[in-house]
């Protein structure tokens, strides 16, 4: 397997890592420029990027088992 497919197939199992991560930054921008240009509604605008963020952060960490329980009922399965 050459380097770039092991790229790419390690960019595609943390997939909604880098989507939140990326919201995060976009609205870190987005803000940044509202402040630095005084335009309150595009730096308020900007915050609707975070709750994204949070659940895109949400699900992939919970793919990867690192939060919660993949269960649909809840219950521990054993």
């Amino acid at each position: 397997m050459t380097l770039l497919k092991q790229a790419l197939a390690r960019a595609y199992k943390y997939q909604m890592y880098f989507l939140g991560v990326s919201g995060f930054v976009i609205a870190g921008l987005a803000v940044t420029y509202g402040v630095q240009t005084e335009d309150t509604v595009a730096a308020l605008g900007a915050l609707l990027f975070l709750p994204n963020a949070v659940v895109l952060l949400g699900i992939g960490l919970r793919e990867q088992g690192l939060i919660g329980n993949l269960s649909p009922s809840g219950s521990n399965p054993e």
